[in-house]
């Protein structure tokens, strides 16, 4: 009987332990369900994220393109600006040179008229 009664200690005492192993245990997995839960919330919270940075990528992208668009037609529009004005600079160029030969036989008609009228008064 006292073999009986050791034995069924021991296996009060591997119960036991056994017991405080499974709380243990459960201590455990409640802790790594949290964890995983944690991680879950911050894996959908990171999935939000991008999904929200892809949209505006894709927002900034399209205004980008809008830009660069824009950017293209005014500089073609200043490329023309800029030969429109060098044309007209050239017009002003020639036409002040114009300017200066008509002065000039202006100029030379008005003496010859000046020496035809004193020639003129001096008959």
């Amino acid at each position: 009987m006292e073999k009986f009664k050791e034995k069924l200690n021991s296996l009060r005492a591997e119960a036991d332990e056994a017991t405080a192993r499974a709380d243990e245990l459960e201590v455990k997995v409640k802790q790594l369900e949290s964890e995983h839960t944690s991680k879950d919330h911050e894996l959908l919270s990171l999935q939000i994220r991008i999904k929200n940075l892809e949209e505006q990528l894709e927002k900034t992208e399209g205004q980008l393109k809008t830009t660069s668009t824009n950017f293209n037609e005014a500089d073609l529009k200043a490329e023309e600006a800029e030969r429109k004005v060098d044309s007209l600079q050239k017009e002003i160029e020639e036409r002040e040179a114009k300017h200066e030969e008509t002065l000039e036989e202006y100029q030379r008609a008005k003496a010859e008229l000046d020496e035809l009228g004193r020639q003129f008064d001096e008959l």
